[in-house]
């Protein structure tokens, strides 16, 4: 199983990401905002992190919702979207530092 993976372009990077059956947390690394936006409302993952690991913790934040798409998770926690049945919601954690 691979840990690292290289693409050509952005496209290639998309593909790869969403090729699986889970979606449940993905981090995209870049000092362009506009990419990273861009990407991460391309990826199908229930959290993105940006420039970070995130907290260590489900949501990335305090209150934010979390959960997965695809075949990661049931629904969501945490937050009040957890009351309802919004499956392609995603919690987006920007490192601005």
């Amino acid at each position: 199983m691979e840990t690292l993976l290289t693409y050509d372009d952005e496209e290639e990077a998309v593909a790869i990401a969403n090729g699986t059956r889970y979606g449940l947390t993905a981090t995209v690394w870049t000092q362009d905002i506009t990419r990273a936006i861009r990407l991460a409302r391309r990826v199908q993952a229930g959290q993105i992190a940006v420039n970070t690991l995130g907290d260590g913790g489900p949501g990335g934040a305090i209150g934010a919702p979390f959960g997965g798409y695809k075949h990661s998770g049931f629904g969501r926690s945490m937050g009040p979207d957890y009351l309802e049945d919004r499956p392609q919601l995603k919690c987006v954690v920007i490192n601005a530092g």
